[in-house]
């Protein structure tokens, strides 16, 4: 019976262990200030129409579980980019069953599509998205039209630079959920099934290449 016990004993223990390893691992990330759209362009080293083509999982000298994104470069609105494909590395991932996630942190996936905000192409970040989520956008297709979404894909209407914000509706800057927040400015449908309604990519882009050269 004592065997058996140990047996038993020693079993959960394996279990237990293996169920640890396999619990995602949170790291707090840091707080994330609100930004309005005029600071998140003009702040922005490079930003760029393209699509997620791969991602490679590592673990880096400190432990820690990055992952480099690679996109390719479709179109770019802001910045000098001249390559063809682009690798921006963001804090996090998934690397032999174990799971690494950073709070707030929402990284572009695999064959996404967007306009993406790059606060630097070579600094070390934990999300090289300027503003996270107020730096990333999703292009969605609507019958064959291209058109702009937030990151949890609230249709994007309209692009309001801050000085045309009415002092009224204005709101104050604060802290904001850094993985679904647009910045300031982005006006935005309350429904993904309102898409139909939403900016078109072009016209996107153009409203940002104004904020830049404002």
């Amino acid at each position: 019976m004592l065997n058996h016990f140990n047996t038993v004993r020693l079993r959960r223990t394996a279990l237990l262990s293996v169920l640890l390893q396999l619990l995602p691992i949170a790291v707090h990330a840091t707080t994330i200030l609100g930004m309005d759209i005029d600071a998140v362009a003009q702040g922005a080293e490079l930003v760029f129409e393209g699509q997620v083509i791969q991602h490679n999982t590592q673990e880096n000298a400190a432990g820690m579980v990055v992952t480099y994104v690679t996109f390719e470069v479709r179109d770019v609105v802001k910045g000098s980019f001249s390559e063809q494909f682009l690798e921006l590395k963001f804090t996090g991932g998934t690397l032999n069953g174990q799971v690494m996630e950073v709070s707030g942190l929402r990284m572009p996936a695999l064959d996404e599509e967007g306009i993406y905000f790059v606060e630097s192409i070579s600094r070390d970040l934990i999300n090289p998205l300027i503003g996270w989520s107020q730096g990333h956008y999703i292009i969605n297709d609507d019958e064959g039209e291209r058109r702009m979404s937030t990151v949890d894909r609230m249709p994007v209407t309209e692009v309001m630079p801050t000085a045309t914000i009415p002092r009224a509706i204005k709101r104050p800057l604060a802290i904001i959920d850094g993985d679904s927040d647009p910045a300031t400015g982005i006006v935005t449908e309350a429904s993904p099934l309102l898409i139909d309604r939403a900016m078109t990519v072009e016209d996107f882009k153009a409203r940002i290449r104004t904020l830049v050269e404002n």
